[in-house]
């Protein structure tokens, strides 16, 4: 009873869960995002990558991955009822980039590579999140996401020009980025569904973001 039992577990992970390197032209959606009953396998299969990971490379590897996961999952909720459950896979996100920013080497080409398309991606993604959502809470969450995702792109910009070889072009994709996350910002600053206090507080992201961008 036990082996099947495990035999079962691993074969709804390999089945619902893509593979860690798995590459595609965007993010797409997720198959299990937190309104899943089978979500908590999600979380088994991360324990076990980052505890057998063999090295800190790879480690980093998982990271970015598990970033791209919640966004995946914000992808799907967003077309779900259970919005509200935005807030909490993004709070995941940024657990999952806070840890990658610790471990990350951007002397590799390849991981360097890999973490600049990624900004790419998330950020597109959230903005499209944004534009679909519906309820209020998770609004204020993912843009709240965009102007963080702004600051961890501006901090990518940053380490790139100290490297002993700038890479110009990945620069290039993330600051292009970066400013359609400022843009976000500067057009919500003018919403009428805003308070007054918020309105500014997004004036001030804006012009904060736009600054470190150009």
């Amino acid at each position: 009873m036990k082996k099947f039992t495990i035999g079962l577990i691993l074969w709804l992970l390999t089945f619902y869960i893509a593979p860690a390197y798995a590459q595609s032209p965007d993010i797409g959606l997720a198959r299990i995002n937190a309104a899943s009953p089978l979500y908590f396998l999600k979380s088994i299969r991360e324990i076990l990558e980052i505890k057998f990971a063999g090295s800190t490379h790879v480690k980093a590897l998982y990271k970015l991955e598990f970033a791209n996961r919640r966004i995946r999952e914000v992808n799907s909720l967003v077309k779900t009822p259970e919005e509200y459950l935005i807030q909490p896979t993004l709070e995941k996100y940024w657990s999952s980039l806070g840890q990658l920013r610790g471990i990350l080497d951007l002397n590799n080409k390849d991981m360097a590579g890999r973490v600049s398309r990624a900004v790419v991606l998330q950020m597109n993604d959230l903005l499209g999140a944004f534009e679909e959502a519906s309820d209020p809470k998770a609004k204020r969450s993912l843009r709240a996401a965009i102007y963080r995702l702004s600051e961890w792109e501006q901090e990518l910009i940053d380490r790139f020009s100290l490297l002993p070889e700038p890479q110009p072009a990945l620069s290039e994709q993330v600051i292009n980025s970066k400013l359609s996350g400022c843009s976000f910002l500067s057009k919500e600053a003018s919403s009428s569904a805003l308070n007054e206090v918020e309105r500014k507080v997004l004036a001030d992201r804006a012009k904060t973001c736009l600054e470190g961008a150009i």
